[in-house]
């Protein structure tokens, strides 16, 4: 499902766990761009666009709704590309806190390694 700029950026806000004050001050913009940007009653520029995507670390167009976080066009059929599980599983490993993420690797490196002795 394609999604908008505004859902976009609140989202990428929220999972950071900033307000919109404290984004505004990261950013170097101003709390009502941040409001208005999230409620839809302003478009950001191209040079805000890309300190946003930057910040987040998320190409323009995933921000504008064309891709995927993973760069895929939104359109494009599935072919190599991530399924839809995958890609659920990457995002809800991105919103893990860093301890967590590390916990789940090396439950992960265990069950893999189980298998494979499995195999031999």
């Amino acid at each position: 499902m394609k999604s908008t700029f505004q859902q976009t950026f609140k989202e990428l806000r929220q999972e950071k766990g900033l307000t919109q004050a404290q984004l505004a001050e990261r950013l170097k913009y101003t709390q009502g761009n941040i409001s208005g940007w999230e409620n839809g009653t302003v478009e950001p520029k191209a040079t805000a666009l890309t300190v946003i995507a930057e910040f987040f670390g998320v190409s323009i167009e995933y921000l504008l709704g064309v891709t995927d976080e993973f760069n895929i066009p939104i359109d494009a059929p599935m072919g190599d590309a991530y399924t839809t599980e995958e890609r659920n599983l990457i995002k809800d490993f991105r919103k893990l806190p860093k301890g967590m993420r590390e916990i789940l690797r090396t439950t992960l490196t265990a069950m893999l390694n189980d298998t494979s002795e499995e195999k031999i």
